[in-house]
């Protein structure tokens, strides 16, 4: 028996145990063979222990939100949440991702505009092991169908140098134009799953190297608490963006470390999910901003300056974070100067602690 066929059967019997005693154990037993795992020849056995993964794309889908962002390096100005999912092996070995849901999106033409979408995505798959540490990449191949509708544009009449023109939610716009070609920038870049040994997970837009890391504002500290989400959104004057949903097992705290910059503050409320889901679909579809429809776990001002951390000891089960900059919501109210948008650009780190 060759040293490439035992090898090739030994990382068979690895990928069994792997199910029989629990995906780390398993992936560590795959980390002794990276070479192996790695060899462009064995596509095939790589597509197979892939998909034994896939099947759990749409749950990850469901339990965070897509951020939306003009360029790479810019702050987070909407997010996009699925409310519906499949996933489809092709012929090609590839998958095809359809998606529905909604979303908003803040810019200096429209404000805040909220928008319904939905898509049909191939992606090819692929992995590499680092060491015990896996790379799964998810890169998008083509896009075979999407749709883009305006549902509320909060500032409808606006004047461009081409003109007057009339944003209506729901018609062929400009918006729809830009909302649309945000939705294709973010699905364009693909995804990166960074998954260690220790069961540990972190997710990256786009195409991350092997042995590389996604770009954090913040460098996780020495404690090895497990970073839930890493970066950074600008809230506007009367706007909020919703972080999470965030799922809080039983004997864990959240951490939260927050940074504010550009405003004076920015105020952070913490609502369970069933609270938080009515509040977010209120927000996409109403102008006007409203109070949250309950009872607040946390509500706290955090001022621009120093660094704000708290571990929350909440109840399991799913939270929203919510950061906002309304007189309508939290403790302190923005100035509501006509002319004077104090955005605050908030730098965050949410983490599971023991």
């Amino acid at each position: 028996m060759s040293t490439r066929v035992a090898a090739l059967r030994l990382l068979s019997f690895a990928l069994f145990a792997s199910f029989a005693v629990g995906a780390s154990c398993g992936q560590t037993a795959l980390g002794l063979f990276p070479g192996v795992v790695n060899d462009p020849g064995n596509l095939a056995l790589r597509k197979a222990i892939l998909g034994f993964g896939t099947s759990k794309i749409c749950e990850e889908v469901y339990k965070r939100s897509l951020p939306l962002k003009l360029h790479e390096e810019d702050p987070i100005i909407g997010r996009f949440h699925a409310t519906n999912c499949q996933v489809a092996p092709l012929a090609t070995g590839n998958l095809a991702v359809t998606f529905g849901g909604f979303g908003w999106v803040w810019t200096n033409l429209t404000q805040r505009m909220s928008f319904e979408a939905s898509g049909s995505v191939e992606y090819d798959t692929d992995f590499l092991m680092d060491g015990s540490t896996m790379y799964v990449y998810f890169r998008q191949k083509s896009t075979s169908a999407a749709a883009f509708t305006i549902k509320l544009v909060e500032q409808p009449q606006v004047a461009t140098p081409l003109g007057g023109i009339n944003l209506i939610a729901g018609s062929g716009n400009v918006a729809n134009d830009l909302g649309s070609q945000i939705m294709r920038g973010e699905i364009a870049k693909g995804f990166t799953v960074i998954r260690k040994s220790s069961g540990d997970v972190e997710f990256g837009l786009g195409v991350i190297e092997k042995g590389e890391h996604p770009t954090l504002p913040y460098k996780p500290d020495a404690s090895g608490h497990p970073v839930l989400e890493n970066e950074r959104c600008e809230i506007h004057q009367n706007q909020r963006d919703f972080l999470g949903p965030y799922e809080v097992p039983k004997g864990a705290k959240l951490g939260v470390t927050l940074s504010v910059d550009g405003a004076p503050g920015a105020d952070l409320l913490v609502v369970p999910r069933y609270m938080g889901e009515p509040w977010l679909q209120t927000y996409t579809t109403q102008a006007a901003t409203t109070p949250p429809p309950g009872t607040p776990a946390l509500d706290e001002t955090v001022f621009s300056g120093p660094i704000w951390h708290r571990s929350l000891p909440l109840a399991p089960g799913s939270y929203y974070l919510v950061l906002d900059n309304t007189a309508t919501a939290g403790r302190s109210a923005p100035p509501g100067f006509a002319k004077d948008d104090r955005a605050a650009l908030v730098s965050y780190v949410i983490t599971l602690e023991d």
